[in-house]
């Protein structure tokens, strides 16, 4: 699963409205820091963390592979 997969699979899927928010806004903060790299990699990436930190009682397989997709992500350098 690629990290637009699991964005697209978590907003479909996730009912928690916080986390909706985030997934949601991901789209304006790219454009917020222009081209993905650098700062809008950045806010891409702290989108993502917030959008994670709602999805905590979100539960199943699906689930579990999304966040992994997303956790690992925002680890990358």
């Amino acid at each position: 699963m690629t990290v637009d997969e699991a964005i697209k699979t978590a907003k479909k899927e996730c009912n928690n409205p916080c986390a909706q928010s985030y997934l949601q806004a991901i789209p304006e903060a790219i454009e917020f820091g222009g081209n993905l790299g650098g700062e809008a990699e950045h806010s891409f990436k702290v989108q993502i963390l917030y959008a994670l930190s709602n999805m905590t009682y979100w539960r199943g397989e699906t689930a579990k592979e999304v966040k992994k997709v997303l956790k690992e992500f925002t680890k990358r350098k």
